[in-house]
């Protein structure tokens, strides 16, 4: 198990707040989403990263450059 941040809005949550971070152990991405949505059934997975660093997963979504 590696330990993974994923970040993530609630329903009443407007689209430019921060996103909570869900930390947890997983196998792989997927199964940290799965993690988060079984916490917080109603919650929009915005971001996976493979971290226990939720700075870190902040850092990596909100330098997020579109490709050329």
């Amino acid at each position: 198990m590696n330990p993974f941040v994923v970040l993530y809005r609630e329903p009443h949550m407007a689209l430019l707040d921060v996103p909570f971070a869900f930390t947890c152990s997983a196998d792989d991405s997927d199964h940290a989403e799965e993690q988060c949505m079984d916490a917080y059934p109603d919650c929009e997975i915005l971001w996976v990263v493979d971290t226990d660093d939720p700075y870190k997963a902040y850092d990596d979504y909100w330098n997020i450059l579109p490709e050329n």
